[in-house]
């Protein structure tokens, strides 16, 4: 390790001079934050009868197709990283078979089962763990931030799932990162490859902050209950036409606050924004990190005084001042490595303001395959998170009368 030390900037730099804009691509200020934290965590279930070997043959098509999950973190300078595009950026791994049904099966030991990425140089990013039962498959994916976001894992699922059912696979965004053929891993250069020693201190705490045990709580909501709450902020305001989404953030936010930061009297949400959709200048089907943080701040005493249709309708707004083309095209780029969220974004607009703040993407039309356009009997998804969002609330439909939210800590909640 001591001769790699000793390797001198100028041949590093004249590596990256040679290798830049084709298989190395700087990662931005944003994605950089990224390195340490944890990961995307997604588990499906495929009750359709298919052998192991053609999920995986179609889950290597797919990583192909799109080229992008083979990448692997390096550092190319001091405290500065960047993508190596290597064909073991990627893990797959298929563990023995259980001999239960699904309605029999614990879901929490099942998760304890899937192989997690650690977001770090020199670790794969994207990892893939197929657990076959009596009536199905699971399939647990660990995906780091630094390589997509949520939206991008989604797209992947669904191309994925077009290539087993036998249907067209959409084509790639133009404005995807790696277009060219991956290189082995013979060809890495080691050197750009540091241990966790190594590392800046900052990312040592991040790695540190990632083993600390988090609580959750559940809370199940019947639609008679949400429609019930609906009604209500009607005659509050006619203007309080309110999704489930912000309806669950607002019940869940009241009982909670004190339980989750009892000594603080300010409590912020931490939830992603996707730019896809609303910036006419990025492709839909774009893979890769298109979101950007944004906050939002309540007092305690808000918390207590406003009703639950006034917490979810100031909720909307939010959404609403914030998801417009304008504000979109000021804050993000494409370059030719992909997009970037402009660096002195939060100077315009700070994190905690009112006038731009937010707090839901509703998830919950995400928890099913019919969503996709595939019918119901092939499969579902069981559990969606985002981890390095420490305090969040995550939606999942769990059955056609009952919606469950899952309230995830990094303080016990009793």
């Amino acid at each position: 390790m001591a001769q790699i030390n000793k390797m001198d900037k100028q041949a590093r730099a004249a590596y990256l001079e040679d290798h830049y804009g084709k298989n190395i691509i700087p990662l931005s200020a944003a994605e950089q934050s990224m390195i340490g934290t944890e990961q995307t965590e997604i588990l499906l279930f495929y009750k359709k009868e298919t052998s192991i070997s053609k999920l995986k043959e179609s889950l290597l098509k797919t990583i192909e197709h799109y080229n992008l999950f083979s990448s692997r973190l390096i550092m190319i300078d001091d405290h500065q990283f960047a993508l190596q595009y290597c064909t073991d950026g990627f893990v797959i791994n298929v563990l023995p078979s259980i001999d239960e049904t699904f309605d029999h099966i614990d879901i929490e030991d099942i998760k304890k089962m899937m192989v997690r990425v650690k977001t770090l140089p020199g670790e794969p990013l994207f990892a893939v763990t197929g657990i076959p039962i009596k009536d199905g498959v699971f399939g647990g994916i660990s995906c780091s931030h630094a390589i997509s976001d949520g939206i991008s894992i989604m797209l992947f699922l669904f191309s994925w799932m077009c290539i087993i059912e036998g249907k067209n696979i959409p084509l790639p965004s133009n404005q995807r990162l790696f277009k060219g053929k991956p290189v082995s891993f013979e060809e890495i250069d080691k050197a750009l490859i540091p241990p966790l020693s190594e590392l800046s201190q900052e990312i040592q705490n991040r790695v540190k902050a990632s083993d600390i045990k988090t609580y959750s709580k559940r809370e199940y909501f019947t639609l008679e209950f949400l429609n019930q709450i609906k009604n209500q902020a009607r005659m509050e305001n006619e203007e309080y036409i309110l999704s489930n989404n912000q309806i669950i953030t607002s019940y869940l936010l009241k009982k909670y606050h004190k339980h989750i930061l009892p000594k603080t009297d300010k409590i912020f949400l931490k939830h992603p924004i996707s730019i896809r959709d609303v910036n006419p200048d990025i492709d839909p089907l774009y893979i890769g990190n298109a979101v950007f943080v944004h906050l939002i701040e309540f007092t305690k005493n808000e918390i207590d005084s406003l009703s639950i249709p006034q917490l979810a309708f100031r909720m909307k707004q939010s959404i609403k001042n914030i998801r417009n083309e304008n504000f979109t095209k000021e804050i993000s780029y494409f370059s030719k490595h992909g997009l970037e969220i402009r660096t002195d974004l939060y100077k315009k607009y700070p994190a905690s303001s009112i006038d731009t703040d937010i707090v839901a993407s509703n998830m919950t039309h995400l928890s099913d395959f019919e969503s996709f356009g595939f019918s119901s009997n092939i499969g579902s998804i069981i559990h969606m998170a985002m981890p390095y969002y420490k305090t969040s609330f995550i939606m999942l439909k769990e059955k056609s009368d009952t919606i469950f939210a899952e309230i995830t800590s990094l303080y016990p909640i009793p």
